[in-house]
């Protein structure tokens, strides 16, 4: 709340209830699943009303989303909160998302820079595959990967 404070922002009872669940977990939930815990906290919040404090904290630095494949965003806190940058990988079988080193692509987007002028900014995208799990059963036994 120091953070929206600090900012000159007013701290409503749904941004303080967005924060909280947020801070809560590690998980990255769509606007859908942030009421439902919200609701919790600050009992008949409308989808709304969680929708424009999300939106809010996203446009103060403060939260971010990404946009996996064809789905709704889903939001987790700001690195600027965390302390930790990452970047995003989904599977496209279960739709698992899990976090990897922020400087996962540094290679690639130094590349695009010399050869483009391209400036990568994949912090609202994750990147699609499948995960270990639906790998391993996607491939029969003894087939190279």
């Amino acid at each position: 709340m120091a953070e929206l404070r600090a900012l000159g922002e007013r701290v409503t009872p749904a941004r303080r209830a967005v924060l909280r669940v947020l801070a809560g977990t590690s998980e990255h939930l769509s606007v859908d699943d942030v009421l439902a815990r919200a609701d919790e906290i600050v009992p008949g919040l409308h989808r709304t009303t969680v929708y424009r404090a999300v939106e809010t904290l996203g446009e103060l630095g403060l939260v971010t989303h990404v946009h996996p494949d064809h789905g709704p965003a889903v939001y987790h806190l700001a690195s600027s909160l965390t302390g930790s940058g990452h970047l995003h990988v989904r599977c496209r079988r279960c739709g698992e998302i899990s976090d990897v080193p922020a400087d996962l692509l540094d290679g690639v987007a130094d590349r695009l820079a010399r050869q483009l002028g391209f400036r990568l900014q994949p912090d609202h995208a994750a990147l699609t595959g499948l995960c270990r799990t639906c790998a391993a059963a996607a491939d029969p036994p003894g087939h190279p990967r």
